[in-house]
């Protein structure tokens, strides 16, 4: 259960990022008239966090699975 519990909030997370970094994007269009290139960028650095994250997300989650079947091994 842990391990889906882990995958579940590796998906919220790329969510979250790159929601907020398209979010941030249309709020400074909105403000600085910068009308399709700031809402890019910030969707842009969005999936680039996003990725980063779920990279190191991912890694600490396989060395979980390969300390639990180590551990099972007798």
């Amino acid at each position: 259960m842990g391990v889906v519990l882990r995958l579940l909030g590796v998906g919220w997370y790329v969510a979250i990022c790159i929601g907020a970094g398209a979010v941030c994007g249309v709020w400074i269009d909105s403000h600085f008239g910068f009308t399709p290139v700031s809402t890019l960028v910030g969707v842009f650095v969005g999936i680039s966090a996003a990725v980063a994250g779920m990279y190191r997300m991912l890694m600490a989650v396989l060395s979980y699975i390969a300390e639990e079947s180590q551990e099972g091994d007798p």
